[in-house]
């Protein structure tokens, strides 16, 4: 099958755009969802099951994708998470609905087969930038999802948003199986180890409830570290397995490999720290104008607050493949953490209208998407071809958990400072919780910029490589 550059890239933009607007249309919706299904907990778990079954799957599919074809996988998950909108749509049972949701949070392993598609379907020249916009697909299937979301939940039943959830799937599918090359993959020489295979996705599941389960029942509660310790002893038998197999279905000996490792930890800071910027500027424009630290907003427009920075993060993708194509990793990745720490330290004066909020969170998004594209390319650039999409899910995976441990951090942060509304007497955060909070962040992220530092420029050595490819071909010749 012949495909031009564009056509890929287009399908496998939709495809991103409508897994991420999956992950992002609930949020908008929860207020709907909670009143129908009676408390937050239970509605809860409609983006609870959707985060584990995702993060499960991102190591798991994309390592599948390597083995047997990103593009096949990539069009089974696509259909199974159709599927699942599709329950979701026709039914008020939530049984039906939760497990529609499951379904559906297959579709997030679509990122990282997207990317492994991109390397194998593409010129290695082009890849960088082609990286950078599925980057930015992430970023407008998130802006779709909460403004989409929001507009389809305050005028039409709550079941058109799986509705059209379903109806971008189909489309994605559509676009792939027709626009997207098929390669086959490249099945490992040894037999597969399936027990090693599947036990992440226990492992990673457990330690994520426990995680998530901390904002209801708090940390002290035995059963939030029950479950984290069982997953930790999951994980700790799945990497004893995987390291002494000759040929693992996931290889953690990746992770010793300098760029690999410090990727890794970019992310975790990436989401601990910079990636919280909805949570905290959402909580800070919805504050009360009397506690000096908000703008007194309501959901809507906190929302919309949010969304130029998504249109500018657009271009921020491709930008960031540019500059690694161009300049190497380390610059780029640096360029990136130090724009975000611009924006946080900005965000430490508790700015008091709406154009300085809009105009700190470009800042930081903009940053942080360079960052994020930047991150995909490091792995690229330091792992086989045959081994991209686990090493891209590895990373997803690493996000997921990172983003989760940050979100109660910064709720403790802010909870740290607090002033009683006189109205209702809830405790909401005072001008110094915010600023802890921003400052803390701030501090991650620069922290990053260090660690970033020591990664290897390879660069110069992948141009080096084939100049001597080329040259051992001409004198073949």
């Amino acid at each position: 099958m012949k495909s031009n550059y564009f056509a890929i890239i287009t399908a496998l933009f939709l495809a991103e755009i409508a897994a991420t607007f999956e992950s992002a249309m609930l949020y908008a919706a929860l207020p709907t969802l909670i009143r129908e299904f009676g408390d937050p907990i239970t509605a809860g778990w409609l983006v609870t099951m959707h985060m584990l079954i995702g993060a499960a799957a991102g190591v798991l599919v994309g390592r599948m994708g390597d083995i047997y074809g990103r593009k096949r996988m990539t069009l089974l998950m696509l259909a199974v998470a159709t599927v699942g909108s599709v329950m979701s749509a026709v039914t008020d049972d939530f049984g039906v609905v939760l497990a529609g949701r499951a379904l559906q949070g297959l579709s997030v392993a679509v990122i990282p087969l997207s990317i492994g598609i991109i390397r194998e379907a593409l010129p290695k020249e082009r890849v960088p930038v082609a990286v950078g916009l599925m980057t930015s697909g992430s970023g407008v299937g998130v802006a779709i999802g909460l403004v989409l979301g929001g507009v389809i939940v305050d005028n039409f039943n709550w079941h058109w948003l799986f509705v059209v959830s379903a109806a971008l799937l189909a489309i994605s599918y559509i676009a792939i199986k027709f626009c997207v090359p098929g390669k086959p993959g490249i099945p490992p020489k040894q037999p597969i180890d399936w027990a090693e295979g599947l036990l992440p996705a226990p492992g990673i599941m457990a330690m994520l409830y426990g995680v998530s389960q901390s904002k209801a029942v708090g940390w002290s509660d035995p059963w939030v570290w029950g479950t984290i310790g069982a997953g930790a002893l999951i994980m700790a038998y799945w990497a004893r397995r995987s390291l002494r197999a000759a040929e693992p279905f996931v290889d953690l000996r990746l992770l010793t490999t300098r760029n690999v490792a410090i990727a890794n930890l970019l992310t975790i800071c990436l989401g601990m720290g910079t990636m919280q910027v909805v949570l905290v500027f959402s909580t800070y424009t919805q504050s009360p104008v009397w506690t000096m630290a908000g703008l007194g907003l309501g959901a809507t427009v906190a929302g919309l607050a949010k969304l130029p920075s998504n249109v500018l993060s657009f271009f921020a993708g491709p930008l960031s493949g540019w500059l690694t194509k161009t300049f190497g990793d380390r610059p780029t990745v640096v360029l990136g953490l130090l724009l975000a720490v611009v924006g946080w330290l900005i965000g430490i004066s508790l700015p008091g209208t709406l154009i300085m909020v809009i105009a700190i969170l470009c800042i930081i998004s903009f940053g942080t998407t360079i960052l994020n594209a930047a991150i995909y390319n490091v792995i690229v650039g330091s792992v086989p071809e045959a081994r991209t999409g686990e090493a891209i899910g590895t990373i997803a995976v690493t996000r997921g958990m990172a983003a989760a441990v940050g979100a109660q951090i910064i709720a403790v942060l802010l909870a740290t400072a607090t002033l009683t509304d006189p109205a209702s007497g809830a405790q909401l955060p005072s001008p110094e919780g915010f600023r802890l909070t921003m400052a803390w962040i701030a501090g991650l992220t620069a922290a990053g910029t260090v660690i970033a530092l020591f990664l290897r420029v390879h660069c110069k050595v992948a141009a080096d490589s084939e100049a001597a490819a080329r040259e051992q071909a001409a004198s073949e010749g």
